[in-house]
């Protein structure tokens, strides 16, 4: 799965997107733990 990270300021979270569905996306505090948000939402 390829993936591209962004980073909210305001609320200091990251944010994993599916670079093929934007549908599918998982948040976090980490990048890691988006990443792993958003493999587990898509599994």
């Amino acid at each position: 799965m390829k993936y591209k990270i962004l980073l909210d300021l305001n609320d200091q979270l990251f944010t994993a997107v599916d670079v093929n569905d934007s549908n599918h996306f998982g948040n976090g505090t980490t990048i890691e733990k988006a990443i792993e948000n958003l493999k587990n939402k898509a599994a």
